[in-house]
């Protein structure tokens, strides 16, 4: 089980998840305070800690602690704190009073998910991966722009956490953003900041995310969903190392790497005028390329092994392999959403196999192709196995129609059970545009 650092100043906050954790066979240490915490000499697996301290916020334990992930614990009215907080790298967040269930889970998968993001530790042998590889050993010391290309879940951001951390700035924390996940009005202020008053709701001067990266490396994903105005001010940061608070006329000047993801063709939206081409060239200074799954030969049951591995600790199912079935369909299968569906495959399959063996009806890939399933040549389908009434596809479509009038886009996530952004990748794939207003995200 796993040792945890609890950070609370609240004797009764402590005194329940204390309890409980450790009902749970996990050890539990307490620091009542930021500095406390931040003194302590054993090693954890996890830090637990709230928002507000006596002499701080837990937000800071983040960087300190940092590999060890963090989950931040937050009033009702501290929201906005929580999504500070993962912008950061916390590993969760949880809104008091917490789900005990909920908050073992995300300690479990926090405790098991110390995975580095170096180049060499990038799953992958076949020729491509290679490649991109020595790419990334050769460019990470450069300090220029990347861009980095490819279909939605193919690695995108383990590629430019892997630049990072090879990078002189690897002591600062790489900050990153998701500009398809802010909306169009907010995303100038999240990225440049405001000055009080700059908007409704501009209550005090804020800095933006990209002063955040001040020193270290700015992450931008699908930064071709970004607004042509926010293009505009992106350029003078490139050009001049110059920002602009929205509402201020004052200059502020930043040190920061680049490095922008898109799956998107910038060139043809170019053409289309929806993507400046000074902005284009100022960031295609490098370009990597993240090779789809199906390009990766050899690469699939490797890293569908290392998935296997990963999930059945997490979940405590040991004896788990896979079938030979399950292994020629996880070789055959076409992956449109890359290593993450294959990731999200293998968690179910661990989940809904009953053991000892995976087998190819517990991949439930037949679906997700909505076709017959072919094994190698020579083997027949076997038979008995009931033809699937609608895809994956189909379903996550009437899903989001049906339901989302009643509920955001975090209820539709969570119901579904992926993250907010595989969500906005999969309506941009099936081209089911989100509503303009979502008052239950707000």
């Amino acid at each position: 089980m796993a040792t945890l650092l609890l950070v609370t100043d609240e004797a009764i906050v402590r005194k329940s998840i204390q309890m409980g954790l450790e009902q749970h066979g996990h050890q539990v240490l307490i620091a009542e305070s930021l500095k406390e915490a931040m003194s302590q000499e054993s090693t954890v697996d996890c830090v637990i800690s709230e928002h507000r301290l006596a002499d701080g916020s837990g937000i800071d334990l983040i960087s300190h602690f940092k590999p060890v992930p963090l989950i931040l614990l937050v009033g009702q009215v501290s929201l906005q704190a929580g999504i500070v907080a993962m912008r950061k790298g916390a590993f969760d967040c949880f809104t008091k009073p917490v789900d005990h269930q909920d908050l073992l889970r995300a300690i479990e998968k926090a405790s098991s998910s110390g995975v580095t993001s170096t180049a060499d530790s990038m799953i992958g042998q076949c020729e491509i991966m290679l490649k991109l590889k020595k790419q990334i050993q050769r460019v990470a010391p450069l300090d220029t722009t990347i861009l980095i290309g490819g279909e939605s879940g193919t690695g995108k951001e383990l590629v430019a956490q892997s630049i990072h951390q090879l990078s002189s700035r690897s002591s600062k924390e790489m900050i990153s953003v998701n500009c398809a996940a802010i909306p169009e009005s907010l995303i100038e202020a999240e990225l440049f900041g405001h000055v009080k008053g700059a908007f409704t709701g501009a209550t005090q001067d804020r800095a933006g995310l990209i002063e955040s990266a001040d020193g270290s490396t700015l992450f931008l994903d699908e930064i071709g969903e970004l607004p042509l105005e926010a293009q505009s001010r992106l350029l003078r940061v490139l050009q001049e190392g110059e920002i602009r608070r929205v509402g201020s006329t004052d200059r502020t000047y930043v040190n920061v790497r680049l490095v922008a993801a898109t799956h998107r063709n910038l060139l043809e939206m170019v053409a289309k005028g929806q993507f400046r081409e000074d902005l284009y060239y100022r960031l295609n200074v490098i370009e990597l390329r993240c090779p789809p799954l199906r390009e990766r030969d050899g690469d699939i049951l490797l890293l569908a092994e290392s998935f296997l591995e990963r999930v059945k600790h997490q979940m405590n199912r040991s004896e788990l392999k896979f079938s030979g079935d399950a292994r020629s369909a996880i070789e055959s299968h076409t992956w449109p959403g890359n290593v993450r569906e294959l990731g999200n495959v293998i968690e179910r399959a661990v989940v809904l196999c009953e053991g000892p063996l995976i087998d190819y009806s517990d991949l439930g890939l037949q679906s997700a192709q909505n076709q017959d399933h072919q094994f190698s040549a020579g083997e027949q389908r076997s038979p008995g196995r009931a033809q699937p009434m609608m895809s994956l596809e189909d379903y996550f479509q009437h899903f989001v129609l049906s339901h989302e009038e009643h509920m955001s886009e975090t209820e539709l996530a969570k119901r579904l059970g992926i993250s907010r952004k595989s969500l906005w990748e999969r309506r941009n794939r099936l081209g089911i545009p989100r509503r303009k207003e979502d008052p239950l995200d707000s």
